[in-house]
Parts: structure tokens; C-alpha cells; sequence
């Protein structure tokens, strides 16, 4: 019976499997040493996806790593913040200023205001999360569902958790194209993110990042050491910078073969983006990289394709890098001039009386969605009832001219609309490419006002 007993409390309660006298000193001591340097984070953002612009407010978490208040979070919780109001280990609420982030890795930086703070800020110590083991004890600190701090008790599952750069945050970028992530089965909840994961010598080894849906007992954080390079960069020039030459590569992992190279020898090129330093340099998909600049590489597996694009990333824009390239039975030199890695999503616009919202369109952009260039402005989002609405305008499309304006630059949109708006202009055609096709839509102002008006 008492075995009976036994087996249910621990199927109900799971945590008294790990609550060994020793174990549970340890679990306490580690609770203080980072408890009082956790923050819950209320960020207000903005929201242009729905065809106007909303302020939202969300929760997440994160850690005081530094004595001038700096606090480590995910980008999805304060990338995107208007205005970021942070409660403290004693219940007081500080106002808090956006540094910088890095959606390609969801990390950011804020900074509290202490000038009218009149207690004392903790910080957390930074760990190592090379030295992280698998099945060791870890704890995920945070805020889950907007509830006050807790936290719940695992282990690590797996330390090198690889996503496919199709990824997207909530905040639309794609991420994880130049890091792992570990795997935790630690209960990570909506709420938690931004939190950290904290070992039981009370050291921060990694920053709790996202749950899997429909799953149970799945959670990840990025690595600490990820995250302190990230943020040192952050606090120092406000963003991270990275090279780009426009390579996207797969595994070998069983093409070996058929491309007769060594188990554990190159990178394979799986394709390359138009009008790239790779594309000029006369890189071409199916290309083997032996060698970046003397040093061998290899991605047998795809938990190695972030150390390889890391590589790249790592050169200063501009520099000229050697690749040794194979290609068939032959081995070719190829030099490549990096470029700057620019900004994932273009800056936003509401236009509140056509009844939609558009994005400048950038590089990365292009690329993603498959456009033909840069030109024009690309709609986010259209409102149910409106004149972009009743004209056909959808989203996704990319709007080339209003009226007879062309739409090179963002501004010359921008521009336009408050233009017309002042002249209270009824109807604009606007030029627009959907699907590679050019389309035109009819805006008329003066109908949606009529429906005002009837309402």
C-alpha cells in the first residue's frame, strides 16, 4: 500500500523525486542567489499586423546581469516595446529603456532607471553553458501566465536542440540560424520568457526562450554563452553586427557518397541568394566548402550548420574571405567579399484612413518573401472594413506606385499618403504586384467615410 501511495504522490507530484535533503539545500541556494535579481517585464508594443496600428500589453521575464541595471530578455518580449515597466524583487515598479536586441538569436538588452529607486538591485552571475551535461538539474525562474515568480525544477534533456532558420518570433523575424538551444524539461510557460535557467551552483546557463505546443515536459532557453556575446555587443554599440554572403546550406549526412568527400569533411552549399556575394563570387548550389581561409569546416549533421554560418558571421563587413570549394572531382579557390547583415524587417506605417498597414521592404525581406527587389512598400495588414479593403487590397502585396507617384524609397509612400490625406483626396489608384502580376486597386475614401456617416 504504501508503495501504491508512493507511486501516486510522485505521478501528482513529480518535484519529490528530486527532493533529497542535499539536492533540496542545494535547489535553495540557488533560489537566492538569482531570485532577487529576476524582473517581471510589462512591455507595451506595437502591433501593425491586423491593418492599423494597436498597442498591446504583454509580460515576460528577465535577470539583472549588471550593476547599472541592465536586464537580459528575449527580443519577442521587449524588441518590439513602446514603453517597458519592470517590477523588482521588492515589489517596486521602475520604468525601464530598450538598448538593443538580436532577433536572430531573440535576445535583448533594457536598462532599468534607478534615479528614483530607492533600494538596492541584485545581479545574477553569468554560468558557462558549454560545461552544461545532460540530465543535469536546472531550474527556469520567471513570470509564467502573468503570475508572480516561480520556479519549476528539471532537467536538461538535450544541449544542442537545432531550428531550422524558417523559425519565425512572434514579432515576425526568423531566429536561430546562428545558435542551439537547450532543451529543458523544466515547465517553461508563456510568461517565463526572458527568465533564466539556473544550475544549482546558482549560475545562469541559459535564458528561457519559448514552449513547444501540444507538448508536454519541452521547453527551450538560449545558451548563456550565446547570450553573453550577444549582449556585450548590445550594451557596446546598440546591435549586433554580423557578415552575410548569402549562403544556405544542408547536412551531408548520408550524401557523402554521392558527392565523394570524407564523413566528416565540407559543407554543402544547398543554395544561394540572388545578387549575394556568393552569387557574384560564382558560388553555385551543390558546391562543397572545405576550408574557410585555411580552417577546415564541416556539417555532417545539422547541429553544425550554426558553427558554420557563425564563422561567416563573424568577419567585419567587407572583409575578403578564401573559400576552398569543391565542386565535382575538382577543388576550386573562391574569394568573397562579405557584406553587412541588414536589418530583418523593414520600419512600419500605419495608414489609418486607407485602412492598412505597410513595411519597408529590406533585403532580408526580399529574399524571405521571394520579391523581385527592394522597391515599393509591403502591405502587413489590411482591416476588414476600409477603403484597402473594399478596393481588394491583400496582404502581402507590394504597392509599386500611388497614382502616378513611383515608390522607390518608403518615404516617397510615406510621404504620398499624408499628402493626399491632406488634400482629402476621395480616390487613389494604386499599382501594385501580387504574386509577380501587376494589379491595381482602387481606393475611395469617400465610401468607407459614407459608411461612417450611415453608422
Amino acid at each position: 500500500m504504501r508503495k501504491i501511495v508512493l507511486s501516486i504522490c510522485l505521478f501528482l507530484f513529480p518535484g519529490l523525486l528530486y527532493a533529497t535533503p542535499a539536492i533540496q539545500n542545494e535547489i535553495y541556494q540557488a533560489r537566492e542567489n538569482v531570485m532577487p535579481a529576476l524582473v517581471h517585464i510589462q512591455p507595451v508594443i506595437k502591433n501593425f499586423q491586423t491593418g492599423e496600428m494597436e498597442k498591446q500589453a504583454v509580460i515576460g521575464s528577465g535577470v539583472i546581469f549588471h550593476p547599472d541595471g541592465y536586464v537580459v530578455t528575449n527580443y519577442h518580449v521587449a524588441g518590439k516595446a513602446e514603453r517597458i515597466i519592470c517590477t523588482l524583487n521588492d515589489k517596486e515598479i521602475v520604468p525601464a529603456t530598450y538598448i538593443g536586441g538580436d532577433p536572430m538569436t531573440d535576445i535583448s538588452v533594457i536598462q532599468l532607471d534607478l534615479e528614483n529607486y530607492t533600494g538596492k538591485i541584485h545581479i545574477a552571475e553569468f554560468g558557462d553553458s558549454d560545461s552544461v551535461q545532460v540530465g543535469q538539474y536546472v531550474m527556469a525562474m520567471g513570470s509564467p501566465l502573468s503570475l508572480s515568480r516561480s520556479i519549476s525544477l528539471g532537467v536538461i534533456s538535450t544541449k544542442d536542440r537545432y531550428f531550422s532558420s524558417d523559425v519565425r518570433l512572434p514579432s515576425g523575424e526568423r531566429t536561430g540560424r546562428y545558435n542551439l538551444w537547450l532543451q529543458t524539461d523544466a515547465a517553461i510557460n508563456p510568461g517565463n520568457s526572458g527568465g533564466p535557467l539556473v544550475d544549482l551552483n546558482g549560475k545562469i546557463v541559459g535564458i528561457n526562450s519559448r514552449a513547444q505546443m501540444f507538448a508536454n515536459n519541452i521547453g527551450f532557453a538560449i545558451p548563456i554563452n550565446i547570450v553573453k556575446r550577444v549582449a556585450n555587443e548590445v550594451i557596446k554599440n546598440g546591435k549586433v553586427t554580423r557578415s552575410w554572403i548569402g549562403l544556405h546550406c544542408q547536412p551531408m549526412q548520408d550524401l557523402e557518397g554521392y558527392f565523394g568527400t570524407n564523413r566528416n569533411s565540407g559543407v554543402l552549399i544547398s543554395s544561394i541568394d540572388a545578387d549575394s556575394p556568393a552569387e557574384h563570387a560564382f558560388l553555385k548550389a551543390g558546391d562543397i566548402v572545405l576550408k574557410v581561409n585555411d580552417t577546415p569546416v564541416s556539417a555532417r549533421f545539422v547541429e553544425e550548420l550554426p558553427l558554420f554560418y557563425n564563422m561567416i558571421a563573424q568577419y567585419a563587413p567587407g572583409t575578403s574571405i578564401a573559400l576552398e570549394v569543391k565542386r565535382n572531382n575538382e577543388v576550386f579557390n573562391f574569394n568573397v567579399v562579405t557584406k553587412k547583415l541588414g536589418d530583418l524587417q523593414g520600419e512600419d506605417f500605419e495608414c489609418k484612413d486607407w485602412g492598412f498597414t505597410v513595411k519597408a521592404i529590406t533585403k532580408q525581406m526580399q529574399i524571405d518573401n521571394q520579391l523581385e527587389d527592394t522597391v515599393g512598400v509591403y502591405v502587413v495588414g489590411v482591416k476588414n472594413i476600409g477603403a484597402g479593403d473594399g478596393g481588394g487590397l491583400r496582404r502581402r502585396d507590394v504597392i509599386k506606385k500611388v497614382n502616378e507617384t513611383e515608390i522607390v524609397e518608403f518615404t516617397d509612400f510615406t510621404s504620398s499618403y499624408n499628402q493626399m490625406v491632406l488634400e482629402k483626396k476621395e480616390k487613389i489608384l494604386l499599382t501594385i504586384n501580387r504574386g509577380g502580376a501587376t494589379r491595381y486597386v482602387l481606393l475611395d475614401i469617400s465610401d468607407i467615410e459614407g459608411m461612417k456617416t450611415d453608422g
